[in-house]
């Protein structure tokens, strides 16, 4: 290994791309080969810092996505507001968060990652601050949308950065990580919204979020030491795709917000919904056009779209960010609707789906990069997704404590093992140097899904309300209210009324996660179909490199030395 303390992480890089590049003569050679270089490689301190700062960053990403849910009636019940509104308070993070993905991720590939990262981190921060110290509706709606810009760049520049040191081949085992505490942060999030919902002011949801900021603010600017490559000013303002971003974020906005409102703020056939609606779909069109055909340096490479495997990764990123999200929000509603559970006991009946889902992706994650093989985990968690919301569907009829919590698990396992390996499918049906973008493609793909479902939801949702209400001769109207409904609904009196009522809740989340149904059977047959094998042993080609010289410098000179074998 080389000496020079720059070179200590490009020369264990070396190592593999030679053993996996190799032509080797026969099966046995080859998986002796590979196992070899599993083995062999192993990040420095340094690295291991940087992968432990962003598991930890995105830790209040996911928090703060889920927190919210179970206390939106205390915090409009403090402040002021209506239902439409509490929507919003939810809505606008997921929708920001979606939209500024890509143009972050392409900035950062011009001016550097760590640049972009701390700006995210403290756009949060300011977010956050605006948050706690609203008094209007309003203002907490311009915090949340801020927080949407911070978050959306800590959760995909996250998953970006492990392209640039760590090989194709390790990333599955080394993100898990990541991906464990974003699910944690999935997982307390609503037990504990709901605990300061109830015993404290709402306040404290975003006073969490501060300790983890401050450390982000100071540790990100210190360990990551990413270089790109060298350019002018000038140079890197000409690379970045300013127009091409500009219109696709413009336009994707306008097409979630016109989804995220059809059928339920306003009917689709409003011109409320249909002006978003028709400017959101010709813009992306016009965007596609423009990276296609005209931009110089497109801020979304158009050879991520080349391939059919890795067009279907990317729909099946969209389409389980769909699932997610109805996860997230329909199971707790359902909870505290029709099973009468508090916010907090309604957040403690989400831990079963959570951490096997943060078990699921790390198991996957070490099996992936163990047999360099992601194809069979994609199909797995596509199967059992099946099976978990063909379960959910019979929550209508039998909705006892083993059936939901079975069925829970298997959710959670199903969508570990799919996040996992369809991520780093995407990168390893990509050509070579093009990983940090598949990455940045993929993760806001999924963000998109989970933004879509919103609408989908709801429409869906309360439609399906709508019209089982109709056939019991119940007023319609408790449909578009069906959350301020909830106390009223359990202080019916014993009767057909009550029953009724109860079963119209049932009757809507039946419905939508047989939507879900659909969309896993859809998934799972394409996977199965399109999804081809790629070797994940690839080198590593990236202009980003970590500079080792201003710190660490001991751990550095321990790892060169020619008796270090380890850590």
């Amino acid at each position: 290994m080389n000496s020079s303390e720059n070179a200590s992480t490009s020369d264990r890089e070396v190592v593999a791309k030679d053993n996996s590049t190799t032509d080797w003569p026969s099966d046995k050679a080859t998986g002796e080969a590979q196992e070899l270089v599993v083995e062999e490689w192993q990040p420095s301190k340094h690295e291991k810092a940087i992968i432990y700062t962003i598991a930890f960053l995105n830790l209040i990403v996911s928090l703060d996505a889920t927190i919210i849910v179970t206390a939106l009636a205390a915090i409009i019940d403090d402040i002021g507001g209506t239902t439409t509104q509490a929507f919003w308070i939810a809505t606008s993070y997921l929708l920001v968060n979606a939209v500024t993905m890509p143009m972050i991720c392409s900035i950062s590939d011009v001016i550097g990652r760590p640049v972009c990262l701390t700006f995210s981190i403290a756009a949060f921060t300011v977010g956050t601050i605006v948050c706690c110290t609203a008094q209007s509706i309003g203002v907490l709606l311009v915090g949340r949308c801020i927080q949407g810009i911070g978050g959306g760049g800590i959760h995909s520049l996250g998953l970006v950065i492990h392209t640039d040191f760590v090989p194709l081949r390790w990333r599955p085992k080394w993100y898990s990580i990541t991906l464990a505490a974003w699910a944690i942060g999935l997982s307390v999030g609503p037990v504990t919204g709901g605990a300061i919902a109830q015993r404290t002011t709402w306040r404290w949801i975003f006073y969490l979020m501060f300790p983890i900021c401050g450390f982000g603010l100071v540790a990100v600017p210190y360990l990551l030491t990413l270089r790109p490559k060298k350019a002018t000013f000038k140079e890197k303002m000409e690379r970045i795709d300013w127009l091409g971003g500009f219109i696709f974020t413009c336009s994707a906005t306008a097409f979630l917000i016109a989804i995220s409102w059809g059928g339920t703020q306003f009917a689709w056939s409003s011109a409320a919904t249909l002006v978003p609606l028709i400017l959101g779909v010709l813009g992306l069109i016009g965007t596609a056009f423009y990276v296609g055909y005209i931009a110089k340096y497109p801020f979304i490479p158009n050879a991520l779209f080349g391939d059919v495997s890795s067009i279907t990764a990317y729909i099946g990123a969209c389409l389980q960010g769909i699932l997610l999200y109805g996860t997230l929000y329909y199971c707790p509603f359902y909870f505290m609707s029709v099973k009468e559970y508090s916010p907090i006991d309604a957040g403690v009946a989400t831990l079963p789906n959570l951490l096997l889902f943060a078990v699921s992706g790390i198991i996957t994650g070490r099996l992936v990069t163990r047999f360099n093989n992601f194809r069979w985990a994609i199909w797995f968690g596509w199967f059992f997704s099946c099976v978990a919301t063909a379960m959910y569907t019979a929550w209508r009829v039998n909705d006892s404590k083993p059936v939901w919590v079975i069925s829970y698990m298997i959710g959670g396992m199903s969508h570990g093992a799919i996040l996992n390996a369809q991520n780093f499918a995407s990168q390893a049906l990509c050509k070579p140097g093009d990983e940090g973008a598949a990455a940045a493609m993929y993760i806001f793909a999924r963000q998109f899904g989970m933004a879509l479902g919103v609408g989908i939801g709801a429409t869906t949702f309360q439609n399906v309300m709508k019209l089982k209400l109709r056939w019991e001769g119940l007023p319609t109207s408790i449909a578009d209210y069906a959350e301020a409904y909830i106390p009223t609904l359990h202080s019916l009196p014993p009767g057909p009324v009550r029953d009724a009522t109860y079963d119209a809740y049932k009757f809507g989340f039946q419905i939508v996660v047989a939507t879900w149904l659909g969309i896993s059977v859809l998934v799972l047959f394409l996977t199965l179909v399109f999804i081809k094998h790629a070797d994940m042993n690839r080198k590593l080609d990236t202009d980003h490199h970590i500079d080792s010289t201003r710190m660490f410098r001991h751990w550095e000179k321990k790892q060169s030395s020619p008796n270090s074998n380890e850590e």
